[in-house]
């Protein structure tokens, strides 16, 4: 008798894969309310398409993690592991960028340019530097996590929680700011779109915690009997 497949290992396949589409749709429609040149404070802050294309990845990196099956693929843990460093290293340019001031402005080359015409603001794609921490910590609990390991278990559900920190206290901003305006979401420095985002990956990513071991097939009947004489 074979043991089933977990429904929580479903939920954070399922998520992942949702989120997956959800952004790729997204994306696209970047350019349609890039901030154009022509402002002189862009609306800020607004969900970015580098924040969407870490989603996008990390939800990739836990679509992987969270497949169905008996066995655990060791090549998917590999992807997922790649694909998580992937958004840890640019999570950490973006963070030194922001604090040493010096930008590379080739990275945003791709999502610059508009059908009409006008040209979007220069590192207008760039991500928040709370939008980058909260990535980075993501990717490095996507990256330590492992089901065959108690530590690394609890180890990554730190840093879930903690990437958690600042889309709820942003969360909370709104939320004050829906009767007592104006809010302070602005400062905490994610909008709305990236709070749901995260929060959603997180859930996600936090089902992997109630996983469980898959059992090995059980033999019975004749065929165990037969076995314990041979």
């Amino acid at each position: 008798m074979i043991a089933r497949v977990p429904k929580r290992l479903n939920y954070s396949f399922l998520i992942g894969l949702a989120l997956f589409v959800v952004c790729l749709i997204y994306l696209p429609q970047w350019r349609h309310y890039a901030p154009r040149t022509y402002q002189s404070v862009p609306t800020s802050p607004y969900l970015t398409p580098w924040t969407v294309l870490s989603v996008i990845v990390l939800s990739l990196a836990l679509t992987l993690i969270a497949s169905p099956g008996q066995v655990r693929n060791p090549v998917r843990i590999i992807l997922s592991t790649a694909l998580s460093t992937v958004v840890f290293c640019f999570a950490a340019v973006f963070l030194l960028e922001s604090a040493c001031g010096i930008r590379v402005p080739d990275l945003d080359l791709f999502f610059l340019p508009d059908s009409s015409g006008q040209r979007a603001t220069l590192y207008a794609a760039r991500p928040s530097p709370q939008s980058a921490i909260t990535s980075l910590l993501f990717a490095v609990a996507l990256i330590v996590y492992r089901a065959d390991s108690s530590w690394r278990k609890k180890t990554y559900q730190v840093f879930i929680l903690t990437a958690l920190v600042l889309p709820a206290l942003a969360g909370f901003s709104h939320l004050i700011g829906l009767f007592f305006p104006p809010s302070a979401a602005h400062g905490i420095g994610l909008s709305f779109p990236a709070i749901v985002l995260y929060f959603t990956l997180g859930s996600g990513v936090l089902g992997l915690s109630f996983e469980s071991k898959v059992a090995k097939p059980a033999i019975s009947g004749p065929i165990k009997t037969f076995k314990r004489w041979v």
